[in-house]
């Protein structure tokens, strides 16, 4: 587009390298009080509790597609939080092929008081901020996020095009072998 201005993208790589490092940082500092609990996993699994689960629990399996990720490194993570006493893994008494995991009392607890530890300290990071400033980065963030979706979305959308063109065609067959006219 003649006259549109091209971004400063190591600014912006630069900018949410900082931001992701000095936030870590942060919210390491702001947990170090809290028991030791796995919060970012924790977190995720009361999140996925609460969309797919009944009664306070889920099946194993539901929090692998949840999370995108492999069975083999969801049980390793269950496994951790398991061994601090944050969860529990049982078997499912009307199906005792499937596992459910529940979020225990103590791990309710340890994920409450770090959650109160992370709202405290961005509020006092929010703080120093002018409220004009504060209403700037609100709209901003939203964009930003909303921006990042979409082109996220737009990418899988053309890797998914891309495999199922990459597909052999194959012709519906009856059972004498003709191809079916559906």
């Amino acid at each position: 587009m003649p006259g549109s201005e091209i971004p400063n993208l190591h600014g912006v790589f630069r900018f949410v390298s900082r931001l992701h490092t000095l936030a870590k940082r942060g919210m390491r500092g702001a947990l170090a009080d809290c028991p030791k609990c796995h919060f970012g996993m924790l977190e995720n699994l009361h999140i996925i509790i609460q969309q797919h689960g009944v009664d306070g629990a889920v099946y194993v399996s539901d929090v692998a597609r949840a999370v995108r990720q492999p069975m083999p490194a969801i049980s390793r993570g269950l496994r951790t939080m398991e061994r601090d006493g944050s969860i529990v893994r049982e078997t499912d008494p009307n199906d005792r092929r499937k596992t459910l995991v529940r979020i225990t009392p103590q791990g309710e607890q340890a994920r409450l008081q770090s959650e109160q530890a992370l709202n405290d300290y961005f509020a006092r990071v929010m703080a120093r901020l002018t409220p004009e400033q504060l209403s700037q980065m609100n709209a901003l963030r939203g964009v930003l996020l909303d921006a990042i979706e979409a082109e996220n979305d737009a990418q899988e959308q053309k890797r998914s095009l891309l495999s199922h063109a990459k597909q052999p065609n194959r012709a519906k067959s009856t059972n004498q072998g003709e191809p079916a006219n559906d």
